[in-house]
């Protein structure tokens, strides 16, 4: 296996093998038949350093990330239509990082925006790894 694809903006100390394509994170979701995790998000956001520093690469959080989901890092200074059309689907968003999830297809699952709490957060990764059985 190649060596993972770093975060284009933040450290997330090898944590994940981020996608920067979203046609292309959801081909290995479908090929890997795993479901999707979006951070949507800026370079100058701390709330989005935040998630992808100090909350992707928790002992508790990172081994289900890995085994179960497939990582996009989506720029919003630089929006494509499917991830901007994901983010429309968040009640209330008002600030970033957007954090969504989605099913192989694309399909909305859920997400949240603004700062990331690591219990909360593993608590929605739990519930959607359980839903897809």
């Amino acid at each position: 296996m190649s060596s993972p694809r770093s975060h284009p903006h933040f450290d997330d100390k090898g944590t994940l093998d981020w996608e920067t394509h979203f046609r292309d994170a959801m081909a290995r979701a479908k090929r890997e038949k795993r479901l999707l995790f979006i951070e949507f998000g800026r370079l100058a956001c701390g709330q989005c350093r935040a998630l992808v520093q100090s909350v992707v690469p928790r002992a508790d959080i990172a081994p289900l990330l890995q085994q179960h989901f497939v990582a996009l890092a989506s720029d919003c200074d630089d929006p494509e239509a499917e991830v901007e059309e994901l983010a429309m689907k968040l009640e209330d968003a008002m600030m970033l990082p957007f954090v969504l999830f989605a099913d192989a297809n694309g399909q909305f699952l859920e997400g949240s925006s603004g700062a990331v709490s690591p219990a909360a957060f593993r608590a929605t990764l739990e519930r959607l790894v359980a839903a897809k059985g």
